[in-house]
């Protein structure tokens, strides 16, 4: 079977709710679409860890500079890359700040909630065998990685990526694992592009 190379751009726009304080975020937080939790935890990602804040997302970057840094510490060390379903990742969320319901205190700034409408696209790369998929992902944009790495996950429902799960279809098992066990939460993706390339030039 050949592999397809897609790409992906994002197009942001306000949902239209925003909180005052953690009471406010919670609510906020249960009603929002899943396109808002994308683009709040996975935007740095997207923007290859470039964004200038030294918290991983944009909640916890909120919750930090309004005085919660242990909570926000909480939600830091939740990896968006684990997740296939966005409804596990908000009840992960809520558990985390459950204990802040009550919590009224007028922060400093508001959280606005954001959302991105997604638009998937054919690159017309096709790669009909291994060299020619060594050669795709070589040429291949940030957004085409993002794209096969994280969001194809969440568009099919399943932990596997789409360059590994190719791989393993081809035979190349061993590394199909290697890639699948690259930590894409602390390297940028550039940096995840050498190694993948390193991965399977081996």
């Amino acid at each position: 079977m050949a592999f397809k190379f897609k790409t992906e751009t994002w197009v942001r726009v306000y949902t239209g709710i925003k909180a005052e304080n953690i009471q406010e975020f919670i609510k906020g937080l249960k009603i929002v679409p899943p396109g808002s939790l994308l683009y709040h935890f996975y935007i740095n990602l997207f923007n290859y860890h470039n964004l200038p804040t030294e918290y991983p997302n944009s909640f916890a970057h909120w919750l930090a500079t309004n005085g919660y840094e242990p909570l926000a510490a909480k939600l830091s060390i939740i990896d968006p890359t684990r997740y296939y379903d966005l409804e596990k990742l908000r009840e992960d969320l809520l558990k985390n700040l459950s204990e802040y319901e009550g919590e009224t205190k007028t922060c400093s700034r508001p959280f606005y909630f954001l959302h991105i409408h997604r638009y998937v696209l054919d690159t017309g790369r096709i790669a009909e065998d291994f060299d020619q998929f060594v050669e795709g992902i070589e040429k291949s944009s940030i957004s085409s990685l993002f794209y096969h790495l994280i969001t194809c996950r969440i568009d099919k429902r399943t932990l596997i990526n789409d360059y590994s799960e190719w791989l393993i279809q081809q035979g190349y098992a061993k590394k199909a694992e290697a890639i699948d066990s690259i930590d894409l939460y602390v390297l940028n993706l550039y940096e995840v592009k050498k190694v993948i390339l390193e991965i399977l030039r081996r």
